[in-house]
């Protein structure tokens, strides 16, 4: 018989805890149902669900305060990725995934530019519209970011490169949203019809440098507010 793993056991508790606090929008400050509750539904044992619990708040994703309740400290979402759901709020945590996300959005820019077909780059085009008519009636033109990007790193033609990037959704939006962050958001709305140009003319070195400026002001937005 082969052992029981008590650390998958774990983690799928977790994930049913993101998944009830994301179908539940719940937010960060919120409390969750009381450990009984939670081991009842999930049927589970309560030591188990505390050693879950206790992961969970090394992550500082939530907060158990003994007598009060189980507390949101982070935005769980259950799109998020593990790396995603490991920051915190210190500015090196963040900088480290700017830093490994410049690579691979790099690296998705050049197998797009590779693999693109014409339509995409109409679709491309039709996106960055949107995007840039949004913002220019000052709108929240998150979805329409994210929509652009998504779209390049589909056609990049690497489903394990899309899971990871796409992993990282939160974490992109929040830098780019004009209401959480209106300095770096201003500073970057150029940048999308820069890069659709690189990718329709299939010019990796600009690309490449379009990329690089965007990231630079990316972390010393993220040391100022920090």
């Amino acid at each position: 018989m082969k052992p029981i793993n008590r650390v998958k056991l774990t983690e799928s508790i977790m994930e049913a805890i993101v998944e009830y606090a994301s179908s539940n929008n719940l937010r960060v400050g919120d409390r969750l149902p009381s450990e009984r509750e939670l081991a009842g539904a999930l049927k589970v044992s309560r030591p188990l669900l505390r050693e879950a619990l206790r992961k969970m708040e090394s992550l500082n994703l939530v907060e158990v305060l003994p007598g009060k309740g189980i507390f949101i400290k982070a935005p769980l979402k259950n799109n998020m990725s593990y790396l995603v759901l490991h920051i915190d709020e210190g500015k090196d945590k963040a900088l480290q995934v700017s830093k490994i996300r410049r690579v691979l959005e790099k690296l998705a820019i050049e197998e797009a530019i590779a693999n693109i077909t014409d339509d995409e780059i109409k679709e491309l085009e039709r996106r960055v519209n949107l995007l840039e008519e949004k913002q220019r009636r000052g709108e929240d033109s998150r979805e329409e970011n994210w929509a652009f990007h998504s779209l390049i790193y589909r056609s990049a033609g690497n489903k394990l490169l899309y899971d990871i990037l796409n992993g990282l959704k939160e974490f992109h939006l929040f830098w780019e949203d004009p209401f959480e962050c209106p300095s770096f958001a201003e500073k970057t709305y150029f940048f999308h019809r820069e890069l659709f140009k690189c990718i329709e003319e299939k010019d990796l070195k600009k690309a490449y440098a379009v990329t690089d400026k965007l990231f630079d002001m990316l972390e010393n937005e993220i040391r100022k507010s920090a």
